[in-house]
């Protein structure tokens, strides 16, 4: 008996193995796209509008930047417009406000304007307000368990939604050592201080005020935590939660990858498309060191 179901298991195994085939998907290639990533924000310091070409679904290089372009932010509400400049031809475009000026205000809307090889592309946002970090707080973790991270210090941080008759959209970024963590995991949005509405006025939920050390990393001894919130709109919230479900979209459960939305036109021509996102936000900030 014991032969006979050794005889089995092998044959099974066998079974198994001969059905193995690798697959060699072959996907068209399409006409390169314009991708702006125009995420502008009311702090003190440079601004970046990124211009690149879309590149292949399988290419594991860097894309290849958009130079020659002229990039403009105009303030609807005050009629000022600020001029961002490629200084570097890297496809940046770059703007610097004075030391103590900001280019956005909130409740003012804005147009963004990218003209290139005689096509204009366009966008509106609105500054919403945002909320601060009231404080920032560490607690040292032995390592290990699920995550089997490292020894080191998890931040967490405690703020309050602004309360009032609106909701507020926020997206919570978080930085170690000045570097973003910036994996499609590690999107922390929240509509009010929860996931969804119905927290207006409250602090923000445990998994979004500790959502700020990804799962599986840590902070060691004298790192320097920075948090962000961002204030966004319904549609960027809604563009930022299919972002995080397409780049982490993996598994036995995995669906089908689909276009991302855009919120850019091409107001010259409807044939040729363009892709990427435009959102103005106010941030409140603060920063703290583990220890």
């Amino acid at each position: 008996m014991k032969t006979i179901k050794l005889f089995i298991s092998l044959l099974t195994v066998l079974a198994f193995t001969s059905c193995e085939d690798v697959i060699q998907v072959k996907l068209d290639k399409g006409e390169p796209l314009i991708t702006i990533d125009a995420f502008v924000n009311d702090m003190r310091s440079t601004q970046k509008i990124r211009l690149t070409y879309t590149d292949d679904y399988f290419s594991q290089r860097p894309n290849y930047p958009v130079t020659g372009a002229n990039v403009t932010i105009k303030d609807l509400t005050s009629g000022l417009t600020y001029t961002f400049t490629d200084i570097n031809s890297d496809g940046n475009y770059l703007y610097t406000p004075a030391s103590t000026d900001t280019l956005g205000r909130i409740g003012h809307n804005y147009e963004l304007t990218v003209t290139h090889q005689g096509y204009i592309y366009k966008s509106t946002s609105r500054m919403n307000r945002t909320t601060k970090v009231d404080s920032l707080v560490s607690e040292y973790n032995e390592g290990g368990g699920l995550a089997n991270s490292e020894p080191g210090y998890e931040f967490a941080f405690l703020g309050f939604d602004i309360p009032g008759d609106t909701v507020d959209y926020y997206w919570i970024k978080s930085y170690r050592n000045g570097v973003f963590f910036n994996k499609g995991g590690d999107i922390n949005i929240c509509a009010d201080a929860a996931f969804g509405n119905g927290a207006d006025g409250f602090p923000f939920i445990t998994p979004i005020a500790r959502g700020i050390t990804p799962f599986g990393e840590v902070f060691k001894l004298n790192d320097v935590c920075r948090v962000e919130i961002h204030s966004i709109n319904l549609e960027t919230f809604n563009f930022l939660l299919q972002v995080q479900t397409q780049v982490t979209n993996s598994g036995l459960f995995a669906t089908s990858p689909e276009n991302v939305k855009t919120n850019i036109v091409n107001t010259t021509s409807d044939k040729v498309k363009v892709v990427g996102w435009f959102c103005m936000s106010a941030v409140g900030f603060k920063e703290a060191i583990a220890q």
